[in-house]
C-alpha cells in the first residue's frame, strides 16, 4: 500500500497555550508534538532570566512549541490575548475558577472574540460545585479522586505514585477534547464555541474501572492490598541475587503451570495448596515464598532469560537508568535527545503516540521565553515594531 506521508499531522491548528505547571500546558504538548502550532504565554520577566528560566521539564513539556511572552493581568495584555482569540482554534488554562473572569478572559469574553473558540479549562475540583474554590495539586487530585486509597501496603497510610499522573491525566483529556471539539465543529458545522470543564479529581476517578459499580452494587470497598491482587495469583514483585527487581505474574492456570516448570518444581502445579485459583489465593504468602526464594537464587539476566523461555509474563522493575540501557526502548526510539537552547542537550520521552504516516517528532526545542514576539505580533496579530517596542518597555510583553 503506498500511503501519503505528512510531516504534521495538525497542521492548521492553533492553539493559546495559557497553562502554567504542567496540566495545562501538557494539554498542548501533546498537540505540539503531532505538528498543531500551539503558542505558550509566558510572563514577560522571563524573557529576561536567560539560562535560568531552564529547567529539564521545560524542555520536555514546552517542546515542539512557540513562546510569547504576555502579563495578562494588564488591560492591553488581555486585548492581546483576546486578538490571539480571534485567530485561533483553542484556549487552554488552568488557573483558579474565576481567575479568567477577572481578566476578562472568561468564556463569554472568548466567545466574542472568536464565536467558535474552544476553551478547556483545567482546575482541581472544576468550575462549579461546593469545592470550586479549593486550591488543588496533583497529588490532591489523586487523593479525591480515590487513587492513593487504594495505593500502599495494607498496613501503611496510602502512597503516593512516583509519576503526576493527575495532571497528566487531565492534560490527556485536555487535547482529547480539543480534538473531539474541533471534529464537531468541522464535520458538523457546528459555529457556536465550546467549553471544556476539566478537574483533576475527575480525571483520576475515571481511570477507577469497575469501584464505582462494584460498590453500588454491592457495598463493596476495595481497599489497599500492597503489590498482591486477589485476581492475578501468583503475582509479585521479587528481588533476584544482583538487587534487580521483577513483577511477575502467573495468573492463569496454564501460566501458573509454565511457571512451575520454569522453576524446575513441576510438582507445585498438583499440591493441594497450589492447585487452583482459591487455595492459591488461601496460601499466597507461602507460593510467593517459593517464587522469592527461586529468583534470589539467580541474577536478573537469568530470570528474564528462563521467564521468557517458558513464556512466562515479567517485567523488570526499571529505573530511568535500566530504561536508558534497556534494547528494546532503544530498538522502538522511546527515547530523543535534543539540543535544548537553555539546559544544552538533553533526552527526553520520544513523541507518543506514532502514527503510521505522521508520526509527528521533536520539531523543535523547548523556545526561549519571548522567541516568538516578533513573529506572532507582527506577523500574526499585525502589531508595528514601534508598538511591540512599547509593549515590551511597559511590561506587557
Amino acid at each position: 500500500m503506498n500511503m501519503v506521508h505528512h510531516d504534521r499531522l495538525l497542521a492548521g491548528l492553533r492553539v493559546i497555550d495559557a497553562g502554567h505547571v504542567l496540566a495545562g500546558p501538557f494539554v498542548g504538548t501533546l498537540l505540539a508534538d503531532l505538528g498543531a502550532e500551539v503558542i505558550k504565554l509566558e510572563l514577560p520577566e522571563l524573557a529576561k532570566q536567560g539560562s535560568k528560566a531552564g529547567s529539564a521539564l521545560r524542555a520536555v513539556e514546552y517542546r515542539n512549541k512557540k513562546s510569547v511572552t504576555l502579563n495578562l493581568r494588564q488591560p492591553e495584555g488581555q486585548e492581546l490575548a483576546r486578538k490571539l482569540v480571534s485567530v485561533s482554534d483553542a484556549w487552554v488554562e488552568n488557573y483558579s475558577p474565576g481567575t479568567m473572569e477577572k481578566w476578562g478572559l472568561g468564556f463569554d469574553d472568548l466567545a466574542k472574540a472568536n464565536p467558535r473558540i474552544i476553551m478547556v479549562r483545567v482546575s482541581g475540583y472544576g468550575q462549579t460545585g461546593p469545592y470550586r474554590d479549593r486550591t488543588s495539586y496533583d497529588r490532591i487530585g489523586q487523593a479525591v479522586g480515590g487513587m492513593l486509597y487504594v495505593t500502599g501496603e495494607p498496613d501503611r497510610p496510602p502512597a503516593h505514585p512516583g509519576y503526576m499522573l493527575g495532571d497528566y491525566i487531565t492534560g490527556t483529556f485536555g487535547a482529547l477534547s480539543i480534538l473531539s471539539a474541533v471534529y464537531h465543529r468541522d464535520h458538523m458545522a457546528c459555529n457556536e464555541p465550546q467549553l471544556v470543564d476539566l478537574s483533576l479529581y475527575e480525571s483520576v476517578f475515571r481511570y477507577s474501572g469497575q469501584l464505582a459499580p462494584e460498590y453500588s452494587q454491592t457495598g463493596y470497598v476495595r481497599e489497599r492490598a500492597g503489590t498482591v491482587r486477589a485476581w492475578s495469583i501468583p503475582g509479585d514483585q521479587f528481588q533476584s541475587r544482583d538487587g534487580k527487581w521483577v513483577l511477575i505474574l502467573a495468573l492463569s492456570p496454564n501460566l501458573w503451570e509454565r511457571l512451575a516448570k520454569a522453576m524446575g518444581q513441576p510438582e507445585l502445579v498438583s499440591d493441594p495448596r497450589f492447585a487452583n485459583p482459591e487455595a492459591r489465593l488461601e496460601h499466597v504468602e507461602a507460593l510467593h515464598g517459593i517464587i522469592r526464594e527461586w529468583v534470589a537464587s539467580l541474577d536478573a539476566v537469568d530470570v528474564y532469560r528462563i521467564l521468557s523461555e517458558w513464556r512466562v509474563p515479567f517485567g523488570p522493575i526499571n529505573s530511568i537508568a535500566d530504561i536508558f540501557d534497556d534494547p528494546h526502548y532503544q530498538a522502538r526510539e522511546d527515547l530523543v535527545t535534543v539540543e535544548d537552547p537553555l539546559i544544552g542537550k538533553v533526552a527526553m520521552p520520544a513523541v507518543y503516540p506514532r502514527l503510521s504516516h505522521a508520526a509527528g517528532r521533536v520539531y523543535n526545542p523547548a523556545p526561549v521565553p519571548g522567541q516568538h514576539n516578533r513573529e506572532i505580533y507582527q506577523e500574526l496579530l499585525g502589531l508595528s515594531e514601534a508598538e511591540c517596542d512599547r509593549l515590551q518597555a511597559a511590561g506587557t510583553i
